[in-house]
């Protein structure tokens, strides 16, 4: 028979084993609810009814592993889910989708947490569909947002994701403003790329006397359209940057008046695509071939006579070259032209305008050379010369005879 104390010693320790083991059951229990928590919430799941997501603000956002694909729902309306990742250095993150529902209009963009300032999301891109990426300049902590287009729209179903760091290669980059400009050499070779979506790069150039900047382009990637346009800077102005010729698609060439530094804006020309392949680039400098250059505004116009026979140029395409005659006697000038190629040479009559000196009023209809105007004794006039279309130019000048 069983000491009544040896009982009870029993007793003690089989209920102490019982809430041991109770313990470490609902230990474990926590510890699996708790990583089923971060494990959806970092899935981008909605969780039960009115509860709010794990990663809705920035300060939230779920760590991802590059290269790692994770999935997310868009559940319920509104639903933003925030991601952040460490990148080794200078180069491009990418992020891309797999599985988009067809209601969905899924977009990103990407950030910077600024944990101590007013507003702590710093936004590096605006909403783009799709793959999307971001060019980041140095290593650091990035972060990209997800969500609907129109935050109006849910799915159940549930979207792979994927983030990567692609390598810098692009050799001018950083230079997405002017002032961030990469110099370049006159006829030396340089890779330039479009990427990512929307990317504009600056170069700029130094010239040493008035001339014309040609630029050509080869080996350019499917789907990309490089155009160019040039301004000068001046970093005390506002706008810093001044147009001195639009958008133009390459082979392309730009007239500049005097010496000092250029910059050339490149991209694709609707900004609606991107390639991670480089193409080739060559700036060169052109001597200046046209004598009466620079005379593309009319309050620039050169002197010219009956009698003069002058060398002219339409380059580059577009250009566009003003004259000035005083006609002191007879009612007709003739214009004779020779030794041109690949253009069409066409003038017009123009009179200053009577009631506002700063414009011209139109005095003949357009004529390809050689042509005879009708006009008025004792009258001045300015001639307007282009080529007929202003879709060709050469650099090649030829000869205009006035009698």
């Amino acid at each position: 028979m069983s000491h009544p104390n040896i009982i009870r010693y029993n007793e003690y320790y089989t209920r102490r084993d019982k809430m041991r083991n109770r313990g470490k059951w609902m230990l474990t229990l926590s510890f699996t609810a708790l990583l089923l928590v971060m494990f959806f919430g970092c899935k981008g799941g909605a969780g039960v009814k009115g509860e709010k997501e794990p990663n809705n603000t920035i300060d939230k956002a779920c760590e991802i592993t590059l290269g790692q694909p994770f999935s997310i729902t868009i559940k319920p309306e509104g639903d933003m889910d925030w991601f952040k990742v460490k990148l080794p250095e200078q180069g491009y993150l990418r992020v891309q989708a797999n599985g988009i529902p067809e209601e969905l209009g899924l977009e990103c963009s990407f950030a910077l947490y600024e944990e101590w300032e007013g507003k702590k999301e710093k936004r590096l891109r605006d909403w783009h569909k799709f793959p999307d990426a971001l060019f980041v300049s140095k290593a650091g902590t990035y972060y990209f947002l997800i969500h609907d287009d129109y935050d109006d729209k849910t799915s159940n179903k549930t979207i792979q994701i994927k983030a990567d760091f692609l390598k810098e290669f692009d050799p001018t980059e950083p230079n997405n403003k002017p002032e961030e400009a990469t110099l370049v050499e006159f006829g030396s070779d340089i890779k330039t790329a479009v990427y990512p979506v929307g990317d504009q790069d600056w170069l700029k150039v130094k010239a040493e006397k008035q001339g014309y900047l040609s630029i050509k382009s080869k080996e350019t990637p499917e789907g990309i359209t490089p155009e160019v346009r040039y301004s000068i800077f001046d970093e005390w102005a506002d706008p810093k940057t001044k147009e001195i010729r639009n958008w133009e698609k390459l082979s392309d060439a730009c007239f500049i008046p005097k010496a000092g530094y250029y910059f050339i804006q490149l991209h694709d020309d609707y900004d609606d695509a991107a390639s991670e392949t480089p193409y080739d680039l060559r700036i060169e400098f052109i001597e200046e071939m046209d004598e009466y250059e620079p005379n593309d505004d009319f309050k620039e116009a050169k002197s010219v006579k009956r009698g003069d026979i002058i060398k002219a140029a339409i380059f580059p395409t577009d250009d566009r070259d003003y004259y000035k005659i005083d006609v002191a006697q007879g009612n007709k000038i003739k214009f004779m032209a020779k030794d041109f190629s690949d253009i069409v040479p066409e003038i017009r009559l123009f009179v200053l305008n009577k009631e506002n000196p700063n414009e011209l009023t139109e005095f003949s209809d357009w004529e390809k050379l050689p042509a005879e105007l009708d006009v008025e004794e004792g009258r001045k006039y300015f001639i307007l010369l282009h080529d007929d279309y202003d879709d060709a130019s050469s650099p090649k000048p030829f000869e205009i005879s006035i009698e």
